[in-house]
C-alpha cells in the first residue's frame, strides 16, 4: 500500500529501532513522496522508497495514507512557510527542496498550499518542470550541513546529493554510489564541467573543469573544492562518468 511523507523529512532506517547503532539510518524521504508499506507494526512501517526501491523502516507516524496529489515541487534548498501571505507572517515551518505540495490557493508573492500555510512563490516550480543544468540545482545546497544518509535541504551526503540533483534534470538514478557508478552516463578520460567524479566511497561533480562540487565529512557540509585536493585526500578517481 503507498503511503505518503507527511512531515518535512523522514529518516528511512534499516532496523525499527531508534536506538540501533548499525541500520540506523539509511537514506530519507521528504514532504509528498510515496513510501511502499508492506507491513506496520509496533509504530513503525516496514517497506520501500517508491522512487528508487530503497528498502527499510520509517516511523509511522511521518505518514499518512490520503495521498494529496502534488502540483508543484520545492525547488530552492529550504523554503519557509507561514500562515499568511506575508513574510511578517507567523512562521510555521520549513520544507526541503524536493518537497511535493500542492497548491490551493495564490497571492502576491505567495502561494497557498494543502493544509493552510503559506510558501514564497519563487521557491516552488510546477512538479512536471525540470532543471536539466545539475550543477547548477546542486550549488543551490553550498554550505548545507554533511549528514550521513541525508537527501534533503536540512542535512545530505554525496550520493543523496547526485541523486536529488539528477532527479530534479528528469534522470532517475540509484541511491548509492556504488550503484550510481554503474547506472550514470558513460566512461570518459579526463574529467570536465558536469561530470560525475566516483571515488572509492564517495561521489561529486564537476562544477568547472578543475574543481569538484560534493557533500563530504572532510568539510561537514557540501563545498566546492579543487579536484587534486580531493585526490590527495581520498586516494585515486575510480571512475569519471559523462551524462
Amino acid at each position: 500500500m503507498q503511503f505518503q511523507i507527511a512531515s518535512p523529512v523522514a529518516d528511512i532506517h534499516g532496523v525499527p529501532d531508534l536506538n540501533a547503532l548499525r541500520g540506523k539510518f539509511e537514506t530519507q524521504l521528504v514532504m509528498g513522496e510515496i513510501f511502499d508499506v508492506e507491513e506496520e507494526k509496533d509504530g513503525w512501517c516496514r517497506g520501500s522508497c517508491a522512487h528508487d526501491g530503497y528498502a527499510g523502516f520509517v516511523e509511522s507516524r511521518h505518514l499518512r495514507k490520503e495521498i494529496v496529489v502534488p502540483t508543484h515541487i520545492v525547488v530552492t534548498a529550504r523554503s519557509n512557510t507561514y500562515a499568511a501571505p506575508s513574510i511578517k507572517s507567523l512562521f510555521t515551518g520549513a520544507l526541503s527542496f524536493g518537497s511535493l505540495v500542492r497548491v490551493t490557493g495564490t497571492g502576491q508573492d505567495f502561494m497557498q498550499i494543502a493544509g493552510g500555510n503559506w510558501i514564497y512563490a519563487r521557491h516552488i516550480a510546477p512538479a512536471g518542470m525540470t532543471e536539466k543544468d545539475h550543477v547548477a540545482t546542486a550549488k543551490k545546497f553550498l554550505e548545507t550541513p554533511y549528514y550521513w544518509g541525508g537527501r534533503s535541504g536540512f542535512g545530505i551526503d554525496c550520493s543523496g546529493l547526485v541523486q536529488v540533483c539528477l532527479g530534479r534534470a528528469g534522470l532517475r538514478v540509484p541511491r548509492d554510489s556504488g550503484d550510481q557508478e554503474q547506472a550514470v552516463g558513460k566512461t570518459v578520460d579526463a574529467p570536465q564541467a558536469g561530470d560525475i567524479v566516483f571515488f572509492k566511497g564517495h561521489v561529486g561533480m564537476m562544477a568547472d573543469d578543475a574543481n569538484l562540487l560534493h557533500a563530504n565529512a572532510t568539510h561537514m557540509k557540501t563545498v566546492i573544492e579543487p579536484l587534486e585536493d580531493v585526490i590527495a585526500r581520498r586516494g585515486e578517481i575510480v571512475s569519471v562518468k559523462r551524462l
